[in-house]
């Protein structure tokens, strides 16, 4: 095996070394940036290796400024995207709060306002007894509120979880029912703010069943 050929294998080794062990840690820009580093050292040592190789020393130096762009153009690329790594995270989260606010209006919001008609229309005696009549099997133990995923786990355990936990509160006093949303993955505002389940700075809501209506407010 010539020398070439022993430079080559060293440096796929290395790269992949340098690519891998950090990855395995979950140390993805570092993982990339040691594979661009092995990159641009194994690209210079073949550039000062094949000087010699070259008729010219001008065709050497239109190669050698082509590798040497090519290498600007990785380095710059890579120094961009790690430069936009927060905004497109910042970007993600808020995607998932819209998508986590969505899936909650629709489970919660739109029960409350079943509930709220049939409170009117059949003039029953309670908004809490309607709702427990209505929806008892979205009241679980200890005041956990069982959304339609959660109940939907509970049959097939092959559906994913929805990563957001739901809380019930019923007031008999004054006649109301209230739910509380917290997710494990979107922000909220405030990121010292301590959630209703003892996470912090999660994206929290509120919805509220009375005999005046539903409402709905952002906690954090």
């Amino acid at each position: 095996m010539d020398k070439e050929t022993k430079r080559l294998f060293g440096a796929l080794a290395l790269a992949a070394a340098g690519f891998f062990v950090p990855l395995y840690f979950g140390k993805i820009w570092l993982a990339l940036g040691m594979a661009l580093a092995v990159a641009f050292l194994f690209l210079g040592s073949l550039l000062k290796q094949s000087k010699k190789d070259f008729e010219s020393k001008w065709t050497w130096r239109v190669v050698a400024a082509l590798a040497v762009l090519i290498m600007l153009f990785n380095a710059i690329s890579f120094v961009h995207d790690y430069g936009m790594k927060d905004y497109q995270k910042g970007l993600l989260l808020e995607i998932r709060k819209t998508i986590d606010s969505g899936i909650t209006q629709a489970d919660v919001r739109e029960k409350f306002l079943y509930v709220l008609g049939q409170y009117h229309q059949n003039d029953r005696e309670s908004i809490v007894a309607t709702y427990r009549d209505l929806m008892s099997e979205h009241l679980g133990e200890n005041g956990i509120y069982l959304s339609d995923q959660d109940l939907r786990i509970e049959k097939d355990s092959s559906n994913a979880d929805d990563n957001i936990n739901h809380f019930y509160e019923i007031d008999e006093d004054a006649d109301e029912v209230k739910i509380i949303a917290v997710t494990d993955i979107s922000l909220g505002s405030d990121q010292e703010y301590e959630n209703y389940d003892g996470q912090i700075g999660r994206f929290e809501m509120e919805f509220t069943l009375n005999k005046e209506g539903v409402s709905y407010e952002v906690l954090n």
